[in-house]
């Protein structure tokens, strides 16, 4: 099992719909691949962490790269592992935006969602980058 973390900008032109996209073509890739993961979406921001087998992360990371709806793609760690932890999700997403989430449901997710990066299961590294990231990400 392999698994890398990664985070980028978005273009300046992303839309709803771009993501709608993306989310689309992620989940029946990543289906059909038999990879699992965790996309966060905020303040234009990404952060990701995939697993699955080495050569299909590879060239599922390749197809992000070039992707021109995001920008500053950086590649934050990679290894070996030996079980999921996205198990049952094929493309766990989470966007949070000022339009679309009221105040306190924006807080209140933030919050749950921070509290359950200091609880969740960090065995490799590419795990706690990918949760201490996150985090970083939603305290801004």
């Amino acid at each position: 099992m392999y698994e890398i973390v990664y985070c980028s900008k978005a273009s300046h032109d992303l839309t709803k719909k771009d993501i709608d996209d993306i989310l689309k073509t992620a989940h029946g890739f990543n289906a059909k691949y038999n990879i699992t993961g965790c996309l966060l979406y905020y303040n234009r921001e990404f952060i990701q962490i995939l697993e699955g087998e080495k050569e299909r992360i590879q060239d599922l990371y390749a197809l992000i790269y070039d992707d021109d709806r995001h920008t500053d793609i950086i590649m934050l760690a990679e290894g070996e592992k030996k079980e999921r932890t996205f198990k049952d999700w094929s493309m766990a997403y989470q966007e949070l935006s000022d339009d679309d989430v009221l105040g306190i449901g924006k807080e209140l997710f933030k919050s749950n969602f921070i509290a359950f990066s200091e609880l969740a299961d960090k065995k490799t590294f590419p795990m706690i980058l990918f949760w201490n990231s996150a985090k970083e990400l939603l305290q801004k």
